[in-house]
């Protein structure tokens, strides 16, 4: 007994330096395994964090890109329509002055016509006139005998 009381009695004193060399290494140890792990489950994290964030991102330049490209769709679809629109209009413009054209023709023949009447009208008269008057000279008898046959006139 004596024996196995002084191991217990030596143990008793604490450990030996060579148990707490080995202590601070498994410690030691066991620590540096938990901060390669939480460094491993931190550089994790900050990968997924920044896959999501570069996710978002990418979203966003995609909706960017797609509304980009539906706007240029949009702008030549609209530029297309436009310069139909513009020849429209200037077929549109050349039939107006044509048929305004058309118009100041007819009436100018209008007014062309008009002055011919006058004339020929103007041409009438004086034909009636001459007519007329070569008639009476031609006939100065008969003249005179319808005068003659003509009541007179009282003042």
């Amino acid at each position: 007994l004596p024996s196995t009381m002084a191991a217990s009695q030596g143990r008793s004193q604490g450990p030996s330096l060579s148990e707490i060399v080995t202590q601070h290494r498994k410690t030691s140890q066991q620590l540096r395994s938990d901060l390669d792990k939480e460094r491993q489950d931190l550089v994790k994290t900050a990968e997924e964090l920044g896959q999501s964030i570069i996710d978002k991102l990418d979203k966003g330049v995609g909706k960017t890109y797609e509304n980009q490209r539906r706007l240029e769709v949009e702008a030549k679809t609209l530029e297309r329509k436009v310069v139909d629109f513009a020849r429209e209009i200037n077929q549109w413009t050349t039939l107006y002055s044509q048929f305004n054209d058309a118009l100041k023709e007819l009436g100018d023949v209008k007014n062309w016509a008009q002055g011919i009447e006058a004339d020929l009208n103007d041409i009438n008269l004086s034909l009636t006139k001459v007519v007329s008057g070569s008639q009476k000279r031609s006939n100065p008898t008969r003249t005179t005998d319808e005068e003659k046959n003509k009541p007179a006139k009282s003042s």
